[in-house]
Order: C-alpha cells, then sequence, then structure tokens
C-alpha cells in the first residue's frame, strides 16, 4: 500500500465522499439555520410570535396526553388564534382586535420558567407582550394566553387606566374552554390528538371535590389568599373559579353581561363596581353574589339522579307552582268562583300587600324544585325563580311587610317588566312541550299529552 500525503487527499478525494460531504454539510447547514429564530405572524393579524422552531419530539406521544407544550412559532400562532376564537365564540368578542400581542418564546433556563405579560400604553392606542419559556405547562400557557386576550378587549376603549380582571375570571374561562375545544387549541410538531367520543360530564369534577371539601365563597374567591399557591388549595380555588364562571354563563343574558363586565373594567377603581353595573337584574350587591353562589354550590352537591323527578312529574309541580287559585265574582251579588291565573295576572291584579307573600312562597317552590327537577327542565325552573328573584328585590327589601303599602309609579314599570320576562318564560316552556312531544308517564306507563 502505498501512503498518501494528506494535502494530496484533499486535492483528490475519493469518488465516495462527495455525496457524503454534501450531505454532512446540508445537515450542518440546516441544523445552523434551525437554531436562528423566526417570526411569525398569526392569520388573524393580532399574534406576532419570534421564537426558535421545534423539531419532532423525541417519541411520538399525544398532545392529549403530557401536561406540557412545547412552542413551535408557527403552531403558537396558530393556536393563539385558536384560542381567541373559542373566547370570542363563548363571550361574543367579535372577530375584529384593536391591538397586536407580540409574543416570544426563550429557551428554558434554570429557576426562570415564569410567563410575563406586559401591557404598554402608547398614544394610539394599548401594546402587549408575552414572554413564554419555549417548554410550558399547558395550564400556564392557556392562562396567559386567555389573560392577554381579555386585557386586550378591556383595552379598547381605555383611556388612561389600565383594567383590573376579576381574579376568578381567567381561571374560570380556562376551564369551561378546556371542556369545549381546549384539547384541539394548543397544537405541537409532529404530534397527533386523540380524543374520546364519550360524552363528558363538565361538572363531575366540580360536584366531586365540594362534596369532599366546602367550597370557596365569591368573597373568598374575589380575594385570594396566599394559600392558593399550594397544589391542594390551588386546585380547589380553580374548581370554584370555573364553576363560578359556569354559572354566570348560564345566567339570563349571562356572556353579554361579562362582556359588558370588561368594557366597563377600565372606567372603574375596582372590577366590582363594573361587575354590579354588568350584572344589575341578577345582583343589586355583592351579598346578592355570595347568596346566589352559595345555593347554587347546594343545588350542584345535592343532585343526586335518585332524588331526581322523571319529566312528567317534573312538568306537573312546575305546572302547579305558575298557576295560582283565585275567587273570581263575575257579578257582584253572585258568589265567587274558583279559578286558576298565572303569575303575569298575579303580579297585574293582586292586591299589593298580599303580592309579596305569594311570590315569595312561589320562589321558595322553585328553589326547591330546582333539586328536584328533571335535566330538561333545570334551566327554565332557574330562569322562573331569578325572573321573581328579581322582581321581590324591586319590590323594597327595607319594608315592612306588616305596613299597608301603595304602589308607587316605579312599581308599575318593574311589573310591566316583570310580566313581559314571564311572558318569554312561558313561550320557552310552551317550545319545550312542543320539542319534546309526549310525555310517558314513569308511574304507570300512561302518555301524557303536552
Amino acid at each position: 500500500m502505498v501512503a498518501r500525503n494528506p494535502s494530496q487527499m484533499l486535492r483528490h478525494p475519493p469518488r465516495w465522499w462527495s455525496p457524503c460531504l454534501l450531505f454532512l454539510l446540508g445537515s450542518l447547514l440546516s441544523r445552523a439555520a434551525a437554531l436562528e429564530p423566526v417570526t411569525v405572524r398569526s392569520q388573524s393579524g393580532q399574534f406576532i410570535v419570534r421564537g426558535l422552531p421545534q423539531g419532532p419530539p423525541a417519541s411520538g406521544y399525544s398532545t392529549s396526553s403530557v401536561s406540557y407544550l412545547r412552542l413551535d412559532p408557527s403552531l403558537t400562532a396558530v393556536s393563539l388564534d385558536r384560542i381567541r376564537l373559542a373566547l370570542a365564540t363563548e363571550l361574543g368578542l367579535g372577530e375584529k382586535w384593536s391591538s397586536p400581542i407580540h409574543v416570544n418564546t426563550r429557551p428554558v433556563r434554570a429557576g426562570h420558567r415564569r410567563i410575563t405579560i406586559t401591557s404598554v400604553q402608547y398614544q394610539d392606542g394599548w401594546g402587549y407582550h408575552l414572554d413564554v419559556p419555549e417548554l410550558v405547562e399547558k395550564p400556564a400557557f392557556y392562562h396567559a394566553a386567555v389573560k392577554v386576550i381579555l386585557l386586550e378587549f378591556a383595552h379598547r376603549q381605555a383611556v388612561a387606566r389600565e383594567a383590573e380582571l376579576p381574579p376568578w375570571l381567567v381561571n374560570g374561562l380556562v376551564q369551561e374552554l378546556q371542556f369545549r375545544s381546549l384539547l384541539t387549541l394548543a397544537l405541537e410538531p409532529q404530534t397527533s390528538i386523540r380524543a374520546s367520543g364519550a360524552a363528558v360530564d363538565p361538572l363531575a369534577l366540580p360536584r366531586t371535590l365540594l362534596r369532599a371539601r366546602p367550597a370557596l365563597t365569591f368573597s373568598q374567591l374575589s380575594l385570594p389568599s396566599e394559600d392558593e399557591e399550594t397544589e391542594e388549595a390551588g386546585e380547589l380555588y380553580r374548581v370554584c373559579s370555573y364553576f363560578l364562571v359556569h354559572e354566570l354563563l348560564r345566567l339570563r343574558h349571562g356572556p353579554q353581561s361579562l362582556r359588558a363586565m370588561l368594557t366597563l373594567l377600565p372606567g372603574h377603581l375596582n372590577w366590582q363596581t363594573a361587575f354590579l353595573q354588568a350584572f344589575p337584574q341578577h345582583f343589586p350587591r355583592l351579598i346578592d353574589v355570595d347568596k346566589w353562589f352559595a345555593v347554587s354550590v347546594v343545588h350542584l352537591t345535592g343532585r343526586e339522579r335518585q332524588s331526581v323527578w322523571p319529566l312528567d312529574v317534573s312538568l306537573e309541580h312546575l305546572d302547579q307552582i305558575l298557576r295560582t287559585s283565585v275567587s273570581v265574582r263575575l257579578e257582584r251579588n253572585e258568589l265567587p268562583i274558583p279559578t286558576e291565573v298565572g303569575l303575569q295576572r298575579i303580579i297585574a291584579e293582586l292586591d299589593f300587600n298580599q303580592l309579596r307573600a305569594v311570590l315569595e312562597q312561589k320562589r321558595a317552590q322553585l328553589d326547591a324544585l330546582q333539586l328536584r327537577s328533571a335535566p330538561e327542565l333545570v334551566d327554565l325552573v332557574r330562569d322562573y325563580f331569578q325572573a321573581l328573584d328579581a322582581y321581590l328585590n324591586q319590590l323594597g327589601a327595607n319594608d315592612d311587610p306588616a305596613k299597608p303599602r301603595k304602589r308607587k309609579r316605579s312599581d308599575q314599570t318593574n311589573a310591566r317588566n316583570a310580566i313581559r320576562r314571564l311572558d318569554i318564560l312561558e313561550h320557552k316552556l310552551g317550545a319545550l312541550r312542543l320539542k319534546l312531544g309526549p310525555v310517558p308517564d314513569m308511574t304507570d306507563g300512561r302518555v301524557i299529552q303536552p
């Protein structure tokens, strides 16, 4: 064998060197290019994401089976757009946006895994910067995304004051969206999403946890303590926040009221004032929110399947509550004839001093019916309860029921509004009967025509 000079080997390389060298150089160049940060703008144009591209994971896995996300800039922009769309659909925020949101994904460093949101006010509006580690826990990413989207919406009409979001709002909305579409909102490079076709009870976790532990009150959710940082207390806070938001969304015009609260936040020193201004029909005072939420928790934890009435029995009880037996004289000298009238006529014609007692009894019966009503009627029974509760609050909570009281001019307006609301509920009840069709009697097999 003849030894060659290394310089000669470089001048005259073997034939097999060329493809290997080209492959090696291509791999090095592609890896070097991958280490360069890229900037991607989302399809909506609102999110500008800058960071290092992420390759495929070391081993294939489902994005729904791990607790963290690897934030590739291109897919992160898509994920943020999807979260924004889901949130806009839930609250009716609309498709348009006002201020851009800049997102920077950075390499993970020891002791520096926190997400920071920075709001910057310019002369012509606001700007937002979201700094996120490229490897982040899913709940933290969802929380940051929802918070910055809500802030951008709240600040569209702001002049000088930054909005203060209720501490329970972001936690609750994240959980609410999670049961709807969050599994398909956050994407990762070259991974799959496995979804189950089985129906999921959105209140299964709150029901189980709050049967084992006392629920936090609305006041405690509004002023979280340092104990919420612990894992156990943090879970309770998140679950109670979710249940609160879930119930607020179920109120009459609930999504619209939450959206109105967001627009009112910059004009108030605290969010509580904006909240009451956005929910005037439901909550005249903060103590009313505490009472309502406590009752909601009781209903959640107390409804066992064994104690729920069948649909036909639930409808019969609701009809009995909505009807009131009265005596009517067709002529002055004739004997009174017993008949039944609806709540609207009671409010319009009954003596004012008797009206409160009758409606308070009806309200208590509706409150009890919520615990036993069939699932198809729960929402409607709750709407009737809230309608009577709101009207009773307008009658005058500080009046002495023992003292006679004449109707005021404002009472006529409140009565008309209450009657209009009950007319709408009566129409809904009629539409529900038509939708359900003949209701089978679960006791003896008879069929009751609606």
